[in-house]
């Protein structure tokens, strides 16, 4: 016969090992360095709030999900720090018009446009203008092609 402490005993094992088993299967992908900096080290703060790109400066750095971010001012590190995901580039800050033709390429943080709340940078200014012939259309094609390319070169 079960009793009522088995029962929590076997829910709370279930719940480990499906925990892990994400865990396993859980990729990203992230367009950084050898010393793990995104961007190449531009504040993705100062997008949002200037409308340029601005060199960080690795005296102000962040780290969120195993990514290092620089960041122009420590007020900018610490709007980060408040809502990471806010500022985050997408795309693992990959070109989003390669994303969106489901392909990876680097991508130049001096090109950059912010869609529907969200940091995209381009390749260069070829793919930047191209993008901007309808960044709705290919902003979407990039959220479609993105889960795809993590899986096939996520780690």
């Amino acid at each position: 016969m079960i009793n009522r402490r088995s029962v929590i005993q076997i829910v709370c094992a279930v719940l480990v090992a499906n925990a892990a088993v994400a865990g396993v299967y859980q990729k990203t992908l992230v367009n950084s360095d050898s010393q793990g900096v995104i961007l190449h080290g531009y504040d993705p703060v100062a997008y949002f709030t200037e409308n340029k790109a601005v060199k960080g400066d690795e005296k102000y750095k962040a780290t969120y999900k195993g990514s290092v971010f620089h960041f122009a001012s420590n007020k900018n590190k610490k709007l980060f720090e408040k809502d990471p995901v806010k500022y985050i580039p997408q795309y693992g800050g990959y070109c989003a018009m390669a994303v969106a033709m489901g392909q990876l390429e680097d991508a130049d943080p001096n090109m950059f446009v912010v869609h529907d709340g969200k940091l995209l940078v381009q390749r260069n200014e070829k793919a930047h203008q191209m993008f901007m012939t309808n960044p709705g259309g290919f902003h979407q094609k990039a959220d479609e092609q993105w889960p795809n390319l993590v899986e096939k070169n996520g780690k």
